[in-house]
């Protein structure tokens, strides 16, 4: 499970649960990537995981460069 913070109301598509922007919910791992895709068709940003990584997550380049001095 993972804790999710809603920054944008949707409504669950599959529980037709309305999600309320402030609201911290948790949703299994596999839905929270189920719900981050099917809402990337309408801009995505809708929330944001709490703890663990999402999909987006991932993706984000690390930065890698060594400091000097």
């Amino acid at each position: 499970m993972e804790k999710i913070k809603i920054l944008k109301a949707f409504t669950d598509i599959r529980t037709k649960q309305l999600y309320r922007v402030g609201q911290e919910v948790e949703v299994a791992e596999e839905r929270v990537e189920e719900i981050e895709d099917n809402l990337e068709t309408f801009g995505g940003g809708y929330f944001e995981v709490l703890d663990g990584k999402s999909k987006a997550d991932e993706t984000k380049p690390k930065n890698t460069a060594k400091k000097k001095g």
